[in-house]
C-alpha cells in the first residue's frame, strides 16, 4: 500500500507519471527540484522481494533487498570519483546524490541531463537514429570511452540508451547499468577483462554504414 502524501518526509509520487522507463527502474521529475530526477524500483521488482520466504526475506535484508543496485553504484560512483580526482579527469558517470522516502519506496536522486531547451537530453541511440552526430560530438564520445578504459569503470550494462550527450557541458555520461554485481568482481581486479568486455559494448553500440568502433584505436568515426 502506498504511503500518504502528507506523511511528512515522504514525497509523493502519487499524481505523477514517470518520464522513463528501464528493466529494473522508474525515472521521475523531482517535486520542487528541476534539475533533479528520481529513480524508483519496478513495483513488481520490489513485489517480488517481499512475497519471498521468510529466511530469504532476511538474507535480502543483508544485502539491501530489492535497492541493492543502489548500493553497487553508490559504491562505484565514489570509487570511479575517486579515480577521476587522481587522474585529473571528468566523471564519465552522471552526478548522484542521496536517498530519500517516497510512496513508491526509496528513490536515488540524480542529476537531470538536459539539453539548452530543458528537455531531457537525448541518449546516443536517438542520435544514432537521427543521424545527427557530428564530428565534435563523435570526438567527445571517444573522450567518454577513454574515461572507462582508464579509469576501468564496469558498465556491463553499457548500450545506446543509458549513455545521454550532455550538451550544456559538452560530454556523454553514463547513466545507468555502471558497476559489477558479480559475487566475485573479477573485472575489478584483471582490467584486461573489464577492457575486453569495454571493447564488445562500444563494438555493439556501432551502427553499420554510420558510427564504427575501432577496436585497436579504441575509438568511434563517422562513415
Amino acid at each position: 500500500m502506498s504511503r500518504s502524501k502528507n506523511v511528512i518526509g515522504v514525497t509523493s509520487l502519487a499524481d505523477a507519471e514517470p518520464i522513463a522507463y528501464g528493466h529494473v527502474r522508474q525515472i521521475w521529475d523531482r517535486p520542487g527540484y528541476p534539475d533533479q530526477i528520481l529513480k524508483t524500483i519496478q513495483p513488481g521488482k520490489v513485489q517480488k522481494f517481499a512475497s519471498r520466504p521468510a529466511y530469504r526475506r532476511a538474507i535480502d535484508d543483508i544485502r539491501y533487498g530489492p535497492y541493492r543496485s543502489f548500493r553497487i553504484e553508490y559504491r562505484y560512483y565514489a570509487r570511479t570519483a575517486f579515480k577521476c580526482l587522481k587522474a585529473g579527469r571528468s566523471n564519465p558517470i552522471a552526478e548522484m546524490g542521496g536517498l530519500i522516502v517516497t510512496d513508491r519506496g526509496l528513490a536515488q536522486v540524480c542529476e537531470k541531463i538536459t539539453d539548452r531547451s530543458g528537455a531531457l537530453a537525448k541518449t546516443l541511440q536517438t542520435l544514432i537514429r537521427e543521424r545527427s552526430l557530428d564530428d565534435t560530438q563523435v570526438g567527445w564520445l571517444n573522450e567518454f570511452a577513454k574515461s572507462l578504459f582508464i579509469l576501468n569503470v564496469s558498465v556491463p550494462d553499457l548500450h545506446v540508451n543509458n549513455v545521454v550527450f550532455d550538451e550544456v557541458r559538452g560530454q556523454f555520461l553514463v547513466v545507468d547499468g555502471y558497476g559489477d554485481k558479480a559475487k566475485i568482481p573479477l573485472r575489478a581486479f584483471f582490467r584486461c577483462l573489464n577492457y575486453a568486455k569495454l571493447d564488445a559494448r562500444f563494438a555493439r553500440m556501432a551502427e553499420p554504414g554510420y558510427l564504427e568502433w575501432d577496436s585497436n584505436l579504441k575509438k568511434y568515426s563517422l562513415v
